[in-house]
């Protein structure tokens, strides 16, 4: 009897388990078909209208595609822009997206956008005048040509496009300092590469008072960010049209790039990446000196001619050889041919030289290189840092700079040791910059004191070992 009742209970336990089973195998091969909006609970009307982050990762267990509601995502609105920035310290800027009509040799722009409402509406209607050339609050500026910029909220009455174009317009001048080496990349080429870089070549380049040395002698740099031919601005009859063009040059610092400035997100590193390639450049490293390193480091020493001169260079070069580096002189004055002077310095691993013109070639240097800049009597030293020292950390190198002391100068053979030069340099400095440049940029020569230089390559050759 006891027997029986219990055998009648387990029979009904498996059976009852058994259903169990089944109906929960049945329940996962409907789910997937099973309305998911169901699932999803809103909160209000308002929360449906909002569109919506969905994850629809597959889980790696069942491979069931499921989706899950992160957050809402509102709609950003957009504020009107202005259409030119003056405010920055170094230059002025125009961006435009719309109807753009260009008439070069009359100097000037006109605008209307798509949208009137995505320009601040004081912005319509209205005339700026510009001087495209990255070098706001110089004397400079009175030599670059003005370009008109006049907007409108539909261009109703203006020329009609006798050139249509499909890419971006750059508008800039190449006047000004150019000419000086290190004008020519701070003034012109950095900004360029600041302005243009995120248009991928697809980008046409008007240039006012335009130097036509100047595009052959950086041909690698200027096709490296256009792919079309450059327009001479103030000989052109046509009117060209285009659906962007930005005027003027973004700058951010002396020779160098802030990654957190507009368009954001380059720096120097990036900008000498880009020379290496487009110079075919192949060293992308300094050497690491270590137990298994049996190559000596290469130091280029730039051998001033003319002003600024190390005086006592073969000296200089008998230590740094006795210290194991490998020496190498040169100007690095090759004019028009600055590929030349690139595949010098690439292969180098250290290089200094007296502040000039010619330490701008630390664009070609690899990565992780030294910089040793000789910075001549006069207060400059700030000046000359901000020049090379800032840049040079910017592009990832290690930089050392060396200020001579009188004894190391030699204006003390052409002047008293109690005159203004050395007791009162600010007192030159106040006599302009064309007297300071006569005094201690044309005049002064160098000679090292090579017990006090010493420890400066000695400290080179150890940042090569870190």
């Amino acid at each position: 009897m006891n027997l029986s009742k219990s055998s009648s209970q387990v029979g009904g336990r498996i059976v009852g388990l058994f259903f169990l089973v089944v109906g929960f195998f049945i329940f996962l091969t409907l789910f997937p078909y099973i309305d998911r909006q169901s699932i999803v609970i809103t909160k209000s009307e308002k929360l449906k209208a909002m569109p919506l982050i969905v994850d629809t990762r597959k889980s790696e267990k069942s491979g069931i595609k499921a989706e899950k509601v992160l957050q809402p995502l509102s709609k950003p609105k957009t504020e009107p822009k202005s259409i030119c920035d003056f405010s920055a310290y170094r230059t002025d800027i125009c961006v435009m997206k719309g109807d753009i009509r260009i008439h070069g040799n009359s100097s000037l722009v006109l605008f209307a956008p798509n949208n009137p409402n995505e320009v601040a509406a004081s912005d319509l209607n209205k005339t700026w005048v510009v001087k495209p050339y990255a070098r706001k609050n110089d004397g400079t500026m009175a030599t670059i040509r003005n370009v008109t910029l006049k907007s409108f909220a539909r261009l109703e009455k203006a020329p009609r496009c006798t050139t249509n174009h499909s890419v971006a317009a750059v508008i800039f001048s190449d006047w000004g300092y150019c000419g000086n080496y290190w004008h020519d990349f701070n003034d012109v080429l950095v900004p360029l590469f600041i302005t243009t870089r995120k248009f991928n070549g697809e980008v046409q380049f008007l240039v006012t008072q335009k130097r036509d040395w100047f595009f052959s002698k950086y041909q690698p740099i200027i096709s490296g960010l256009s792919k079309y031919e450059v327009i001479d601005f103030d000989k052109e009859q046509q009117v060209h049209c285009y659906p962007k063009a930005i005027l003027s040059l973004y700058q951010h610092k002396d020779f160098s790039i802030d990654p957190a400035k507009p368009p954001y997100g380059l720096s120097m590193v990036s900008f000498t990446k880009f020379i290496r390639e487009k110079y075919s450049l192949e060293k992308d490293f300094a050497v690491q000196i270590g137990e298994n390193s049996w190559r000596k480091p290469r130091l280029l020493i730039i051998g001033r001619k003319h002003t600024r001169v190390l005086t006592n260079i073969d000296k200089v070069i008998s230590m740094a050889e006795e210290l194991g580096f490998e020496v190498v002189v040169d100007d690095l004055n090759r004019g028009p041919y600055v590929q030349e002077a690139a595949r010098v310095v690439n292969p180098c691993d250290v290089m200094m030289g007296v502040h000039g013109a010619g330490l701008t070639n630390i664009v070609f240097l690899p990565m992780n290189a030294v910089v040793i800049q000789i910075v001549p009597l006069g207060k400059l030293n700030q000046l000359f840092y901000d020049e090379f020292g800032v840049p040079s950390r910017d592009m990832n190198l290690k930089y050392l700079q060396y200020e001579i002391l009188e004894e190391e100068s030699t204006l003390i053979d052409l002047y008293p040791r109690d005159d203004p030069i050395f007791t009162d340099p600010m007192s030159i400095h106040k006599r302009g910059w064309l007297e300071l440049s006569r005094v201690y940029l044309q005049q002064q020569n160098v000679k090292l004191d090579l017990v006090r230089f010493r420890p400066v390559l000695e400290k080179a050759m150890n940042f090569l070992r870190q």
